[in-house]
């Protein structure tokens, strides 16, 4: 299931993840005066799978987000037609089916979404195993975890990894910095504190863009 995207036209890596860190950040209703810690933070439903992976990673901490939203409500605001799309190839249980929109292609190869496909993509416990958990990994620069090795590490088997800036500036001409790619990154995130920074690199104009949210 995806969105549909403004950028369609630019090409970005999208260094989501670079400024790694152990926390994963899982979103779900639950009344302030219930928090505890850790995987006692979480619903009783979640914790079976939270324990297992504990258990194959004792080291990775997980950290519960109150967004005290109604579950009703959120999915009432996805479930709206062309906000969330799946690909038209996929059976009926994942479309909308709704005479005058079942099939109606929103985007090329695209329609519409069923009720329960939003559902299953918004429960977080669909997606609590080693492959998928990542997608609630904390984004926000954590001093602890965040290092200029592990970022090389990410940036590996890329054309960034290792490697000095080298940008154009307004007028076209090229500029080397001095700082590798690295540097940039983990400066943006101390300089971020407490935001969640992402970073994009234009092919066309061999730019970067920073978006802290």
């Amino acid at each position: 299931m995806r969105k549909l995207s403004n950028k369609k036209k630019c090409m970005f890596i999208g260094i989501l993840f670079v400024l790694i860190s152990a926390g994963l950040f899982i979103y779900f209703q639950a009344n302030a005066s219930t928090k505890l810690d850790g995987i006692e933070q979480f619903p009783s439903s979640y914790r079976p799978y939270l324990e297992e992976l504990s258990k194959t990673h004792p080291e990775w901490k997980f950290t519960a987000l109150y967004t005290n939203l109604d579950w009703n409500y959120v999915i009432n605001q996805e479930n709206v037609f062309g906000k969330n799309l799946v690909p038209k190839n996929y059976s009926d249980r994942w479309k909308n089916t709704t005479p005058g929109q079942y099939n109606v292609e929103v985007d090329s190869g695209w329609v519409d979404s069923s009720r329960q496909a939003v559902e299953y993509c918004m429960d977080p416990r669909n997606f609590l195993n080693e492959v998928r958990i990542f997608q609630f990994e904390g984004l926000s620069y954590d001093s602890h975890t965040n290092s200029l090795n592990g970022i090389e590490k990410i940036l590996y088997g890329t054309e960034f990894y290792n490697t000095k800036v080298s940008y154009l500036n307004s007028s076209g001409n090229t500029i080397n910095m001095n700082e590798k790619y690295s540097d940039l990154i983990l400066r943006a995130g101390q300089t971020s504190r407490g935001k969640s920074i992402s970073f994009g690199f234009s092919y066309k104009t061999r730019s970067w863009t920073i978006f802290n949210t």
